[in-house]
């Protein structure tokens, strides 16, 4: 274990929680939801695979307070799914004491209105000492895979949604002061009124809500979730959005990662499946398979599936960790503010550790700046990225230098160009698939692959030297180099 990250939340996760995910429950009303149970079955391998030294479930039924976040304090933590007919998957943990202690502690140092729910607490409100449906659902698929971790269960909040947000960046320093191998499950099923016969009535509202949340959660936009209009919650009749917000405050000022599993809403509720992770987490297990064999996702604005990509295994939110550094570096000098700390940045393994770099900004569809290196001019790729996004930003001949006004206007790319290649025939070109560099003398003209209306090798060679004054008769050395473009 000496070898392992201590002190740190390693996976969150958006579970839901119908109790006809249970086999012995859902009976025939799985083949309704086999995308949910595959990507209920990927994300319990995950954890295994991880190895947490707890897993913390935080659930829309367990012990709700009017005022603050009620969390279960009794030695041992157990349940059953009983009340559905099934008294004999019975599941049963130890209560991580010495996390809730750090936990509550770390609240008191903010003002942080958390509870402990003892047998006193309990008495008094009536509560029955047993884990909740909702906080049994996720833990009952890691238990079937052999995760019998210590737990800690809470109830969700009903703190407005900031509030609620600040628990979880109390929850990671607390799992980070205990040296824990954290993994946290927001419990949670979407809109439970997206068909007429939905168990809480029909409303249009709950398919706008299902596809709003899922669709900021695919983008990693934390402040769009945390702005979801109230009305539009109630109206959808959804019992997960608060317990997510409490898991999406772990990477409070972090780079975060969410991975889209699986969606759908075959019974008149949306039952939505997403993990996420800092950006340089290596995550183990079926997120890092082949894209093919992931669940799919189905019942969102007519899109019959939506599988997990690589990309998102290595960093989407708002965009690939490299565009949003290049984002960051042209908001800061925009503002004139200090740019990104290299040293602060963490890249996916697939990336190298030094190449050329361009960088393209446009605003409203139309090119605002585009500056590039044919090869490595900094010591790493972080580097190269800050550098060339700043010069694309004020120092592009063409175009006056981004003003504030203008930052919220803008999108981005960034193309990691491979090495280059001499070719010694035209046919070795393909204007689509590769770049281009011409070269006489010091003389060097590039031109990138896959641009709007370049659709022949003779157009790409023609303004790869008319870019490097190069006359279209002069004898030249070519290159072919390929390119990762990043959105």
């Amino acid at each position: 274990m000496s070898s392992k990250t201590m002190g740190e939340v390693l996976l969150g996760a958006l579970a839901p929680h119908p109790p006809l995910l249970i086999p012995e429950i859902g009976l025939d009303a799985l083949a309704g939801v086999e995308n949910t149970l595959q990507a209920m079955m990927c994300l319990a391998e995950t954890v295994k695979g991880l190895e947490p030294d707890v897993v913390v479930v935080i659930s829309p039924h367990g012990p709700l307070l009017p005022d603050g976040i009620g969390i279960r304090a009794i030695e041992t933590l157990e349940g059953d799914f009983g009340q559905f007919g099934a008294s004999h998957i019975a599941l049963s943990y130890d209560n991580d004491l010495e996390l809730l202690e750090a936990l509550l502690e770390e609240g008191k140092t903010v003002d942080y209105p958390l509870r402990r729910v003892d047998w006193p607490v309990i008495r008094t409100y009536g509560w029955s000492p047993r884990l909740d449906y909702a906080t049994l659902v996720p833990l009952y698929y890691l238990d079937q895979v052999g995760v019998h971790t210590p737990i800690l269960a809470m109830g969700m909040g009903f703190l407005p949604p900031w509030e609620l947000y600040e628990f979880g960046a109390v929850l990671r320093q607390a799992i980070h002061r205990m040296g824990r191998r954290g993994v946290v499950i927001a419990s949670g099923d979407l809109s439970h009124r997206l068909t007429k016969d939905a168990p809480n009535g029909y409303t249009p509202q709950g398919k706008v809500f299902d596809e709003t949340l899922w669709h900021f959660l695919e983008q990693g936009n934390v402040e769009g979730l945390l702005d979801i209009d109230i009305e539009l919650l109630e109206e959808a009749g959804e019992c997960g959005y608060r317990s997510l917000i409490m898991l999406l405050g772990c990477w409070d000022k972090d780079d975060l990662v969410t991975i889209p599993l699986s969606y759908e809403g075959p019974y008149g509720v949306g039952y939505g499946v997403c993990v996420m992770h800092s950006i340089g987490q290596q995550v183990p297990s079926c997120l890092r398979s082949d894209p093919d064999s992931m669940p799919g996702s189905s019942g969102l604005g007519g899109n019959p599936s939506s599988t997990v990509c690589k990309e998102h295994a290595t960093g989407h939110v708002n965009g690939h960790v490299l565009v949003r550094l290049a984002r960051k570096t042209v908001e800061a000098l925009a503002k004139d503010e200090a740019v990104p700390e290299c040293t602060r940045v963490n890249l996916p393994q697939d990336l190298p550790v030094s190449a050329g770099v361009f960088v393209s900004i446009k605003k409203h569809g139309e090119l605002r700046g585009c500056i590039g290196t044919i090869g490595p001019t900094k010591p790493d790729l972080v580097s190269e990225v800050v550098y060339v996004a700043g010069q694309a930003s004020t120092a592009d001949p063409r175009f006056d230098p981004i003003a504030p006004d203008e930052l919220k206007d803008l999108s981005y790319s960034v193309d990691v160009l491979g090495p280059p290649e001499l070719v010694d025939d035209l046919d070795d070109l393909d204007p689509k698939r590769y770049g281009v560099i011409v070269e006489a003398g010091r003389r060097k003209g590039l031109l990138l692959p896959d641009l709007e209306g370049i659709d022949s090798v003779a157009q790409q060679v023609s303004i790869a030297r008319s870019k490097a004054g190069i006359g279209q008769n002069e004898d030249v050395k070519l290159f072919r180099f390929s390119v990762q473009r990043y959105l």
